[in-house]
């Protein structure tokens, strides 16, 4: 164990807090610095197929955010040592941290002396369990990869290919889904609109994330509420098995109840729509009986895509596009709906340093098209909306709150307090001192408090 080495992990959707991770001289500490991502999704797939000992993770990214990130790692890594990084001293912050798993909280700016104790501190910690616990989650890796890989093969086979009752019962139970010899079943396919062709722009790295993200979703939004089993195949089709005796109740009843808890589903996928690049449309396979003829629902399903292969059977409510729509108008909702997603990062993302390729980045466009973009659309420039947006939220703590002027400043997105006094009092027509010094007098008179 004497030379025992760690692999660290890096996850922060700010480069350069990256690369000043990464510079750190972690020799004494016969760590290295393996990886660093700039998300908790990109961080859960490199986590696949190379686990980190210790993960240090930034809380507030796009797409997953830190504490989700740490939940996840605690559950599928448990001897992973996670370190959170925050921008706010926040004791609720700090608490949901250590519920997910985390070993310790810090604040930015970091302060080295605190990481290098927590570092420390998480060497002697994986130093203590190490020896027994590695073996353990080797072996338990292993198993997992094992089961999902068998779960993998046997859910694509009884969806595409003939089984008899005996292999069915055979290789179910190594894949460890459970089948009723005579239950009932149906199939649901969900599909992206470009089906079977990739999104316009997502190249095979990006398709990768996008079927890897998928089958999570649905691990936790299907299979793990209880309504059956899914599968995703390479080309992201995702085959929804129904075994939920009440929502198969419900399809020969022909009530919506089925239908309503798919719309809830693909409402949970709208928060990665900026990674799918597309919407999503479904159609629900017949009732069968007997494992051995999901097959057939899965085959009819899939028929009523190609019969309707002009207008899909069932549309998600993401896409606010209608295929009867002009050229003219489809380009304005897209226009509008990918200008409404950069207001959305920048309102969360207001309080940190964020540029406009950060926010092209995050809508998958060129920054010179999405200034045009947001200028045609909404009659105002991307930088004038941000310092306008920043402007308000600093007016509200000035007037709320007793920070200084330069931690207002900072709670804003300004690092220099100069630069943000300057921009106020353009803004404003008074600097920051002045605006909050008027507010008092107002509630004076007004005789609050």
């Amino acid at each position: 164990m004497a030379n025992e080495r760690y692999k660290l992990m890096i996850v922060d959707d700010e480069y350069e807090i990256r690369q000043g991770l990464r510079s750190f001289d972690y020799s004494a500490f016969r760590i290295e610095a393996s990886e660093d991502c700039e998300n908790g999704l990109f961080a859960l797939k490199a986590l696949e197929n190379e686990p980190a000992d210790i993960l240090v993770t930034d809380i507030r990214m796009p797409l997953m955010d830190g504490l989700e990130l740490a939940e996840k790692v605690s559950s599928r890594y448990p001897h992973t040592k996670i370190i959170i990084l925050s921008g706010y001293d926040d004791f609720e912050y700090a608490k949901k941290c250590m519920k997910h798993g985390a070993l310790d909280y810090l604040l930015k700016p970091l302060d080295f002396e605190e990481y290098e104790k927590v570092l420390a501190k998480a060497i002697r910690l994986i130093g203590q369990e190490k020896e027994q616990q590695v073996r353990a989650a080797a072996l338990e890796r292993k198993a997992k990869l094992s089961a999902h890989h068998l779960r993998q093969k046997f859910l694509r086979d009884i969806l595409q290919r003939s089984m008899t009752e005996e292999a069915i019962e055979l290789e179910s139970s190594s894949a460890e889904v459970m089948l009723e010899e005579n239950g009932q079943y149906a199939v649901c396919l969900l599909r992206l609109s470009s089906y079977p062709e990739k999104p316009r722009g997502v190249g095979d790295k990006d398709w990768n994330l996008i079927v890897f993200t998928l089958d999570n979703l649905l691990q936790d939004l299907w299979d793990e509420q209880g309504m059956g089993y899914h599968y995703v195949d390479s080309d992201g089709q995702c085959s929804l098995i129904v075994a939920n005796s009440d929502a198969l109740t419900a399809l020969r009843d022909n009530s919506d109840s089925l239908r309503e808890k798919l719309d809830r589903l693909l409402s949970g996928l709208k928060r990665f729509r900026g990674l799918f690049k597309s919407h999503f449309s479904y159609v629900i396979g017949p009732v069968v009986s007997k494992p051995e003829r999901i097959r057939l629902s899965y085959r009819e399903a899939g028929a009523l895509f190609h019969a309707t292969a002009d207008r899909p059977v069932e549309q998600s409510e993401d896409s606010a596009i209608d295929e009867g729509m002009p050229r003219r108008d489809i380009e304005q909702a897209n226009g509008h709906r990918l200008v409404q997603e950069a207001k959305r990062f920048i309102e969360e993302n207001f309080d940190r340093t964020i540029t406009l390729e950060d926010v092209a980045k995050h809508v998958h466009l060129n920054a010179s098209y999405l200034s045009f973009l947001f200028k045609e659309m909404t009659g105002q420039k991307y930088i004038d909306y941000l310092t306008l947006y920043r402007i308000d939220k600093a007016k509200a703590f000035l007037k709320q709150t007793n920070h200084k002027i330069h931690e207002v400043g900072e709670m804003v997105g300004y690092e220099n307090p100069r630069y943000f006094t300057l921009v106020f009092k353009k803004y404003a027509q008074q600097s920051p001192v002045e605006y909050r010094n008027a507010c008092f007098q107002t509630d004076a008179k007004d005789g609050r408090p």
